[in-house]
């Protein structure tokens, strides 16, 4: 049994994937696997995730047909063997010693999750890098602190956008036990916050958790493409789906009731929704724009997250916008996000 499974799901990422595996290989911890998930892809990656295998017995190819980033790490995730399991998308890179710090650190207080924070690293230059972590005040928490401290305020603290939990799959170490126990609470259909419900299973199941603060050793690489500004017509209803699935992982689990937090934190992404869906197309008349305010603003399940949603932590502009959004004043909602983003 290795001390870490890492991986790595794989689609059309030739540019990037040699640094990514070059990064893991480099690990100081060398008592891992390595597992690339070839997710359908249809360039040089496929052959290059063979040849990698070819030269390094630590690394394992698993090629499977196109099924998106869910279902790809959750295949990697079924034959991993080792003690615990880490992630790392294709395009991202990793510290030397990121592996082996989160290993020992989860060893010595026996716990079932490691985190630590990432970097978010820009390919056009004139991004500035910027860190993201999980904003604790302590760094060991017990099953019951867990729950006294961590539940309350995991999925939203009453704030827009209040999410203590750092969703990313890649900022954990977890015990595999623990990841396979629950890979088929995650479905394969959520595309938007997907780690979300990985990390929410994860820990509602965990019984001690430790957190590296102020050690940001990932490198989530933001490239050009990723930045592409483009309006989804179909985001709300993947922003259900998500909201959906959470909901269903509170139940299951039945360790506290998350459905407040996950109202509040479903609203606060159509909030970024509405906003999108004006400033992303600049050049788009106001009537056409508003047939989407109406159809958004007047779904079923955002009238009642606005009518439910508790967030004391709002600022007088944010509860402002959330009034125009529930009573459908549309072009004030439009005259809002223009002013804002001028």
């Amino acid at each position: 049994m290795p001390k870490v499974s890492i991986v790595v799901p794989v689609y059309n990422m030739e540019k990037y994937l040699d640094r990514c595996v070059k990064s893991i290989q480099a690990q100081t911890l060398q008592d891992i696997e390595i597992i690339l998930v070839d997710d359908g892809g249809k360039d040089r990656s496929v052959q290059m995730c063979d040849e990698y295998a070819a030269a390094d017995s630590r690394i394992k190819v698993l090629h499977k047909p196109n099924g998106g980033l869910t279902s790809a790490w959750k295949a990697g995730s079924r034959i991993a063997t080792g003690e615990y399991t880490g992630y790392i998308d294709s395009d991202d890179f990793i510290e030397r010693e990121m592996y082996e710090r989160l290993y020992e650190r989860a060893v010595q207080e026996n716990a079932d999750i490691a985190c630590c924070g990432l970097k978010h690293f820009y390919e056009a230059k004139d991004h500035e890098e910027w860190t993201e972590q999980m904003e604790f005040p302590q760094d060991v928490f017990s099953v019951e602190q867990l729950r006294d401290k961590m539940f309350p305020v995991l999925i939203n603290n009453g704030s827009f956008m209040g999410r203590s939990l750092q969703p990313n799959r890649v900022t954990k170490l977890v015990r595999t036990s623990l990841v396979q126990k629950n890979l088929s609470l995650c479905d394969d259909r959520v595309d938007v916050g997907e780690d979300f419900q990985f990390s929410l299973c994860m820990f509602l199941d965990a019984d001690k958790v430790v957190i590296l603060k102020d050690y940001f050793p990932y490198y989530y690489w933001m490239n050009n493409t990723s930045m592409t500004m483009k309006y989804d017509e179909h985001y709300i209803e993947r922003i259900k789906r998500l909201k959906e699935n959470l909901e269903r992982i509170s139940d299951q689990k039945n360790v506290f009731d998350f459905k407040p937090q996950i109202t509040n934190d479903f609203l606060c992404l159509t909030v970024l929704e509405v906003k999108g869906s004006i400033y992303k197309r600049k050049g788009t008349a106001y009537r056409i724009l508003r047939k989407d305010l109406v159809k958004i603003c007047t779904d079923d399940v955002v009238v009642k997250a606005l009518k439910e949603a508790d967030m004391p932590g709002l600022s007088a502009a944010e509860k402002l916008f959330l009034f125009f959004m529930k009573y459908h004043f549309y072009f004030l909602i439009y005259l809002a996000v223009r002013v804002y983003f001028r």
